[in-house]
């Protein structure tokens, strides 16, 4: 994860996004690695980790379009987001 001085973070990542008719809903978007999604692993689920938190407009505007609101980002992106904005915040 790379943030340029826009302030705008970058995944680094070398996993290629999944194209729409192969969308495995347990790996985040942003990173490829698995999203730990409760209800991607278990249909009959009906809580996940991530009902709880507040995904920023700023993070979600990183998604491939396609998959947006699609698959969920995992919890280690969401916290390297505010991570580097709370850096940038300092650096300003």
């Amino acid at each position: 994860m790379v943030v340029e001085e826009t302030g705008q973070l970058i995944m680094a990542t070398s996993k290629k996004i999944p194209e729409r008719n192969s969308l495995d809903t347990a790996i985040c978007p942003l990173c490829g690695e698995s999203n730990q999604c409760a209800m991607a692993a278990d249909p009959e689920a009906t809580v996940c980790w991530c009902e709880g938190v507040v995904f920023p407009e700023e993070l979600l505007a990183q998604i491939p379009e396609i998959v947006v609101r699609k698959t969920c980002v995992c919890k280690n992106c969401l916290d390297k987001y505010h991570e580097s904005i709370n850096t940038t915040d300092l650096t300003s």
